[in-house]
């Protein structure tokens, strides 16, 4: 979960240039942004998953089978048709070697490269392949150097794929959410600074600076950002309008020279003649 959490948190934060351990999250914050990941669509492509693991599981188990239902040729065709997988995991092999040559044009779905990898690894490995890790030990005096190398490795070696994998599809989702935050800034809690000295903002033309007259104590009020997040006293605001090649992200700390203020953001949709805070 810390894993997953801090790839997603990087990629999501990382879109708008502020990194997650200078900003102060925790390991259980971070293990608990995992849980962003847990979308509908991969709830159900797992259940699924491991229902279908499942029964592969029992019906082509030769010693599970002993209720009569091999005989059946659905169950035939269903074994056969695993066999033919499971022996086909070299070109599943090179479709993953495929997919890192042309790895440049992948964009989002470069996770597709290393899933496939270890889905052909894995293959390799099982009974129905007939590859030279899947064959009987050879007796007790089989070494221990023969069986880490035929089995050990290359599932590990998968692992490490899978993970790779994931944390690519994990990269690729938060940054994917945080470009739709972007797009949608208008809709984020609207920030207003009020300050006894001028500050340097530095922004698009959204970022309105007033003076509110020398007897005002704040005499100078900033509108027209918006709240990225908020981490120990410190507010990350970007300004409306903002660009990811070329717009800044402010690092605001409240003081009793600066105070902060937060109204709701705009709901509707709207573009940039909408009237906003």
């Amino acid at each position: 979960m810390f894993f997953l959490g801090a790839i997603y948190l990087s990629a999501y934060y990382g879109y708008f240039r502020v990194d997650i351990f200078s900003a102060g999250f925790g390991f259980a914050e971070i293990a608990m942004q995992s849980l962003n990941v847990v979308t509908a669509p991969a709830a159900l492509v797992a259940v699924v998953a491991v229902l279908v693991a499942r029964q592969l599981a029992v019906y082509l188990d030769p010693v599970a089978r002993t209720d009569g239902r091999d005989g059946s040729r659905a169950l035939h065709r269903l074994e056969r048709a695993v066999r033919a997988v499971a022996r086909a995991h070299l070109y599943v092999v090179g479709a993953g070697l495929l997919l890192l040559v042309l790895w440049p044009w992948l964009g989002g779905f470069r996770w597709a490269a290393p899933l496939l990898l270890a889905a052909g690894v894995l293959l390799g490995q099982s009974r129905w392949s007939g590859g030279p890790g899947t064959a009987p030990e050879p007796g007790p005096s089989a070494s221990a150097s023969h069986r880490t190398w035929s089995r050990a490795v290359p599932v590990f070696t998968a692992g490490l794929l899978v993970m790779w994998g994931l944390s690519l599809a994990v990269g690729a989702l938060g940054e994917r959410e945080a470009r739709q935050a972007a797009d949608n800034l208008v809709r984020r809690p609207a920030v207003v600074l009020l300050s006894t000295e001028r500050l340097s903002l530095v922004g698009p033309p959204q970022v309105k600076a007033e003076d509110l007259g020398p007897g005002t104590h704040f005499r100078y009020r900033y509108s027209g950002l918006r709240r990225l997040v908020e981490r120990n006293g410190r507010y990350y605001l970007l300004p409306l309008g903002w660009d990811h090649r070329t717009g800044p992200t402010y690092v605001i700390r409240e003081s009793g020279d600066l105070r902060v203020e937060l109204f709701p953001g705009t709901r509707q949709e709207c573009g940039v003649r909408c009237t906003t805070r």
